[in-house]
C-alpha cells in the first residue's frame, strides 16, 4: 500500500493582496462615517482627561500641582545632596591620594623630572626678577651703550647718560618679556608632563544623578489621541494572521482527514 498526502493548496499573494484591499475600500465609507461620528468624542474625552491629571478634579489634586509643590522640591533636595555627598567624596579622595599619585609618576622618570624641576626653578626666578637686569647682562648693556657713544665722539655729558638710561630700560623690557614667555612655555611644559590627579585617582568627571529625568514621560498617552491607523494597507498585521491561520487550519484539517481515511483503510485490510 502507497503513503500519500493531500494537496493543502498554495498561497497566492496577488489574490490574498487584492482581496484585502478590496474589503478595506468597501469598508472606507462605514469607517469613514464612524471615525466623523466618534473621533471628536474621543478625543474630546482624552483631553478632558489628559486636563484633569494635569490641573486635578473633584477636589484631587492634579499632577502639576503636585510635581512643582511636592515632587519637584524634594527631587532637588536629593539631588543636591547626592552632588554634596559626591563632591566631597571626590576631594576626599583626591587630597589622601593625589601627593602620592603625583610623587608615583614624577619617579617613574627621575632625569625628566630633574630637568623639569631644573627649568621650572630657574625661571620662577627670572619671572620674580621683573625689571631688574641680572648684573652681568646690565654690564653688558651699559659697555655697549658707551661703545656706541663713544665711537661718535661722545660718552661723557647728559645726553649720554640719558641715552645709557634708556637702552637699559628697554633692556629691561625685553628681558622681563622673554623670562615671561618663557614661564608660560614651561608653565605648559609642566601641565603637560605632570598627571591631573582628578582623572588619575577619579577615573571619571564629576556627574550626579537626574533625579526629575522622565517624570514627565509617564503621563506620554494619558490623553488616549493616537496617529490614525494606514487604512488602505493589504500587508496589515491583522490581515497576514488571518491569511496565515485560514491557511493553516485549511492543510490540518486535510491532513488528519487523510489520515483518518488512511486508518480505516489499513483496519479493513487488517481485518480482511
Amino acid at each position: 500500500m502507497s503513503l500519500w498526502a493531500p494537496d493543502v493548496g498554495t498561497r497566492d499573494l496577488g489574490e490574498e493582496t487584492r482581496d484585502t484591499l478590496q474589503a478595506q475600500v468597501d469598508l472606507a465609507p462605514q469607517r469613514y462615517a464612524a471615525e466623523a461620528q466618534f473621533r471628536p468624542l474621543y478625543d474630546q474625552m482624552g483631553l478632558q482627561s489628559l486636563q484633569d491629571t494635569l490641573m486635578g478634579a473633584g477636589g484631587q489634586r492634579g499632577f502639576l500641582d503636585m510635581y512643582t509643590q511636592d515632587i519637584a522640591p524634594a527631587m532637588s533636595a536629593l539631588e543636591r545632596q547626592s552632588q554634596d555627598a559626591q563632591r566631597a567624596a571626590d576631594i576626599g579622595a583626591v587630597e589622601k591620594y593625589g601627593a602620592r599619585a603625583n610623587e608615583a609618576m614624577r619617579g617613574v622618570n627621575p632625569q625628566q623630572t630633574a630637568l623639569l624641576d631644573s627649568l621650572t626653578q630657574q625661571s620662577l626666578g627670572d619671572v620674580q626678577a621683573g625689571y631688574n637686569l641680572p648684573a652681568g647682562l646690565q654690564n653688558t648693556v651699559n659697555q655697549a651703550t658707551r661703545a656706541g657713544q663713544a665711537s661718535r665722539g661722545l660718552g661723557f655729558g647728559p645726553a649720554d647718560a640719558y641715552s645709557e638710561t634708556l637702552a637699559q630700560s628697554e633692556a629691561a623690557n625685553q628681558w622681563r618679556g622673554q623670562n615671561m614667555d618663557r614661564g608660560m612655555r614651561v608653565a605648559a611644559t609642566n601641565a603637560a608632563t605632570q598627571t591631573d590627579p582628578f582623572l588619575a585617582i577619579l577615573g571619571r568627571p564629576a556627574s550626579s544623578p537626574a533625579a526629575a529625568q522622565g517624570l514627565m514621560g509617564g503621563l506620554q498617552g494619558q490623553s488616549g489621541l493616537s496617529n490614525r491607523a494606514d487604512q488602505f494597507n493589504p500587508f496589515n498585521a491583522y490581515s497576514s494572521d488571518l491569511y496565515n491561520t485560514n491557511f493553516n487550519a485549511q492543510a490540518a484539517s486535510k491532513i488528519g482527514g487523510m489520515n483518518a481515511i488512511a486508518g480505516m483503510t489499513g483496519s479493513a485490510l487488517g481485518a480482511a
